[in-house]
């Protein structure tokens, strides 16, 4: 029976202040790719993708960050997940000229389409630059949406003893953590906001290569671990995560 293949996460930041975020991005080590228009472009990191979409200023999206996902062939993925016992629904967005497979968390819904490009569409790796997004919702949602998107093409990875923290990787990384859920109505209602972050295994070489490249970027030192913070175009905090070695406080679900 053929497994689903891996899920390319792909946060999607609509902002009307286009090439100043697309400058940010690439400072931040995100790279170009062939899926590239005047108003949606999509970057690349070493694993997982970020499509920068430009709306105008009064636009009730500007400034979202939502979710998708992306596979190589959503009808092989469909497939697969139907002979599997995971349901596939398939619905039509406006951006998209395939359908894609429809899934609703306790979070609200996301999608899973057609790979417009394959850079970034590489597993999870520390040695590189792994983008992602952030998903903030209550306690109580934190693993049942972990567990219910796992077997879509992700893999859990560590939890928090606590309750307030569950990531997955595939082509690039997920993460629920315990805050405010907010969410939005765009080609489908409810879906969850999220914050584009990262993570590698050297916050302090990423620190100096942004410093290099004239971004200002600050390491923390946290219970957790390091984590390095970027400061963005709207003066708010872009956080990446060093990979976890000390897991005080922490599991692994992929042992």
């Amino acid at each position: 029976m053929p497994s689903p293949a891996p899920l390319t996460v792909q946060p999607i930041h609509f902002t009307s202040d286009y090439a100043i975020w697309r400058e940010f991005y690439l400072k931040l080590g995100l790279h170009p790719t062939t899926a590239n228009d005047p108003m949606v472009t999509i970057l690349a990191a070493d694993s997982g993708q970020l499509m920068l979409a430009e709306v105008p200023a009064d636009h009730r999206l500007d400034g979202v960050r939502l979710v998708e996902f992306t596979v190589p062939d959503v009808d092989a993925h469909a497939e697969a997940l139907e002979k599997a016992g995971t349901a596939a629904p398939r619905v039509q967005l406006a951006h998209r000229d395939q359908s894609n497979i429809a899934l609703d968390l306790p979070q609200g819904r996301v999608h899973i389409g057609q790979h417009l490009t394959t850079a970034g569409a590489t597993l999870f790796d520390p040695a590189g630059l792994n983008i992602g997004a952030l998903l903030y919702c209550p306690t109580e949602m934190v693993a049942a949406g972990a567990q219910q998107l796992a077997p879509y093409g992700l893999s859990p990875r560590i939890a928090s003893d606590n309750g307030g923290w569950t990531d997955l990787t595939g082509n690039g990384v997920l993460a629920f953590h315990d805050s405010e859920l907010h969410t939005v109505s765009n080609d489908a209602p409810n879906q969850p906001v999220v914050q584009v972050f990262g993570e590698t295994g050297d916050v302090v070489g990423l620190a100096s290569d942004l410093e290099d490249r004239g971004q200002e970027a600050t390491v923390i030192d946290e219970s957790y671990g390091r984590s390095l913070r970027v400061t963005q175009p709207d003066d708010q905090q872009l956080y990446i995560n060093e990979t976890m070695d000390d897991l005080y406080g922490y599991h692994r679900l992929n042992a």
